[in-house]
C-alpha cells in the first residue's frame, strides 16, 4: 500500500485510478493503421512488379498491433465495470 494525500491515509493498489499512458493506449492503433497501408500499398504495387515483403511487414504490423491491444488491455478493468 502506498500513501495518498496529505493525511497519509493508505489506499490499496485495486482502488487507485489508472493513469493515462500514451504509448500502451495509442500505439497499438497507430500499428494497425500503419500496417493496413503498407500491406493495401505493397498489394496494389504488386501489379506494377512490386516485391511482396512490404505485404508481410504491414501485416505483421497489423498482428502486432493487435496483440498489444488485447495484451494491454487484458489487466484493466472494462468501462462496464468502472461504471458500477
Amino acid at each position: 500500500m502506498t500513501e495518498d494525500g496529505a493525511e497519509g491515509r493508505q489506499v490499496p493498489r485495486r482502488f487507485r485510478r489508472l493513469k493515462i499512458n500514451p504509448l500502451r493506449d495509442v500505439l497499438p492503433f497507430v500499428a494497425v493503421v500503419v500496417g493496413a497501408f503498407m500491406a493495401i500499398r505493397a498489394a496494389l504495387g504488386l501489379r506494377n512488379g512490386g516485391d511482396p515483403t512490404l505485404i508481410y511487414v504491414g501485416a505483421g504490423l497489423v498482428v502486432v498491433g493487435v496483440l498489444v491491444f488485447f495484451s494491454s488491455t487484458a489487466g484493466r478493468p472494462s468501462v462496464v465495470s468502472r461504471v458500477r
